[in-house]
């Protein structure tokens, strides 16, 4: 991982050209990210990996790949085979819960829709390059279930929040009191206190300031 002040080294990888364009645009509104690496294929994005060494990598996933279908499990996996500590965010238009899980199974750290990209590719950056996983917005409940029964280290990295606790969480992070929130939400007090008491749990958050910083980060704000 780049320290503070050193460029952070990007490869992309979509076999579109013009998703490839959006995602350098976006890259150079970010201060310290050079794109040193880019593919259109799995073969050429593993090629790039093995001779680049690189700090995180952007990627499609439905590339063709050894059979030219365009399921990115295989190549997933086999990315994080070969390179088990790289960040990995994936760009994906797929909105299937199986295969979301499988996704978060083979252990990439962000998942962003292309939809969303413009407005979300920039928090995942800043959530994976500090530790955490993204998950974005339009694909979150797809893992309300799934992090529960993959184990506490797994539930840990891919929490995510029922849509009541995230509402409570952004409306405290905006500085509504409890009491505040439970009037606008039309909720007891009592409920909406266990609610943000649940959120912090599930987090594993112990402070208001840090339940600020999720809400920022994770786009509640």
């Amino acid at each position: 991982m780049p320290t503070n002040g050193e460029t952070t080294r990007i490869v992309i990888a979509d076999d579109h050209p013009v998703v490839m364009l959006g995602i350098r645009a976006l890259l150079k509104e970010r201060s310290g990210m050079q794109v040193i690496g880019e593919a259109s294929n799995g073969r050429e994005l593993l090629a790039v990996l093995a001779s680049e060494p690189c700090d995180l990598l952007i990627t499609d996933f439905s590339m063709p790949y050894e059979d030219g279908s365009g399921d990115g499990l295989p190549l997933l996996r086999r990315v994080r085979r070969d390179h088990p500590r790289l960040p990995i965010i994936v760009l994906t238009m797929v909105h299937n819960a199986a295969l979301t899980r499988g996704m978060l199974a083979a252990e990439v750290n962000g998942l962003v829709a292309k939809v969303a990209m413009t407005k979300e590719l920039q928090l995942a950056i800043g959530a994976v390059m500090n530790g955490r996983t993204y998950i974005c917005e339009a694909m979150r409940e797809h893992v309300v279930d799934w992090s529960a029964q993959e184990g506490p280290e797994r539930a840990a990295e891919a929490v995510v929040l029922s849509q009541r606790e995230a509402e409570v969480v952004r409306l405290y992070a905006q500085g509504l009191s409890v009491t505040q929130i439970a009037e606008q939400l039309h909720r007891s007090v009592k409920t909406v206190s266990q609610q943000k008491n649940d959120a912090m749990r599930k987090l594993g958050i112990t402070s208001n300031t840090q339940l600020f910083e999720y809400a920022r980060t994770y786009g509640l704000l």
